[in-house]
């Protein structure tokens, strides 16, 4: 019986040992270089296919998500001088488009001002010379959200007020479970699926993720951690007395 329970105790040792090394491994330089560039898209950083020394002689205007037009907005479009193709108080649809006089239906969604201004006067000069396109944002959407679910200790959809990050998403979500994979956490933007390494984003080593409105994020459960709950949850009955078994 002793021997039986010595080997059990090993065999279980070992599993544990398998399990924490699994999860305390460091992730290799080409397993931090992906999640970096995966960070990059999603962040939409101007330049980044450009080398490390254009970047360093080159300056780049930062655009963030909240200089973007998003659904629900509210513009003012002004064509200088002619009042009857202006409007006012235009809504951004759910579909992103506003509606003008003459041009109909424009895809301003995901455009800085100055870019739905050039669409706007893009499409003006089939019908005029020299449009003078102006626009002006008089309401700002609010209520974007963004939900957080899987293996955090209170899962649910929040508001993105500002500039919300990853890290800040997770912590609004009052962190992850025990049993959370943290390297290998799945976030869903757009159609598309990326992975996002949580251990590097805190430690500075990756940017922390700015999120936009309807963005998704799961956090997975580790297999490692999994299998170090189940042996401990088996831990009792393997060091129980064995004389309670039949035929011992």
């Amino acid at each position: 019986m002793k021997i039986f329970t010595s080997i059990a105790l090993t065999l279980l040792a070992s599993l544990l040992t398998a399990c924490t090394a699994q999860q305390t491994r460091p992730p290799t330089p080409a397993e931090t270089a992906f999640a970096a560039r995966t960070v990059q898209e999603l962040n939409n950083t101007p330049g980044t296919q450009t080398s490390h020394a254009n970047t360093q002689s080159r300056s780049y205007p930062v655009v963030t998500n909240s200089d973007l037009i998003a659904p629900q907005d509210t513009l003012d479009v002004n064509v200088f001088k002619v009042p009857d193709l202006s409007a006012k108080s235009l809504k951004v649809e759910s579909t992103g488009k506003i509606s003008l006089p003459l041009i109909g239906s424009v895809q301003v969604s995901g455009l800085t001002i100055s870019q739905a201004e050039q669409k706007i006067r893009q499409r003006l000069k089939e019908y005029m010379q020299d449009p003078k396109v102006s626009i002006t944002r008089t309401d700002k959407a609010i209520g974007k959200r963004v939900t957080v679910e899987g293996e955090v200790k209170t899962p649910g959809v929040f508001p993105i007020k500002g500039n919300l990050s990853f890290l800040q998403a997770i912590a609004m979500a009052q962190g992850l479970s025990p049993l959370a994979d943290a390297r290998n956490i799945l976030f869903y933007r757009d159609g598309k699926q990326y992975q996002i390494n949580l251990g590097l984003v805190r430690t500075g080593q990756i940017p922390d993720p700015v999120l936009r409105g309807d963005d998704r994020i799961v956090v997975l459960k580790d297999p490692a951690k999994v299998r170090e709950k189940k042996v401990m949850d088996y831990l009792p009955v393997i060091t129980a007395p064995l004389s309670v078994l039949p035929g011992i």
